[in-house]
């Protein structure tokens, strides 16, 4: 599935950026779905949730914008504490 695949990269890149911060707790993620893209916004929450569930980042926060026009999804920030990243 490809929204499966895009949200296992994004994770990988949230992990990596968890152990470059020194394992700083990791509070939301912010993604941007393309208006004109694949997923809408329930069906990506679905599945990011089933990726999260029982591991380290399970309840992690995820943030949605919505852009007009852009990848059908794009990992734009992720949020340690008060620190954006990315």
């Amino acid at each position: 599935m490809h929204e499966t695949s895009l949200i296992k990269d994004m994770l990988a890149t949230v992990r990596q950026m968890r152990e470059e911060k020194k394992d700083s707790p990791v509070k939301k993620v912010t993604v941007e779905l393309s208006e004109f893209g694949s997923m809408d916004e329930e069906h990506f929450r679905f599945h990011f949730d089933e990726e999260t569930r029982g591991t380290e980042l399970q309840g992690l926060g995820l943030e949605i914008k919505k852009v007009p026009i852009g990848a059908d999804a794009k990992l734009v920030s992720i949020t340690f504490g008060g620190q954006e990243t990315i």
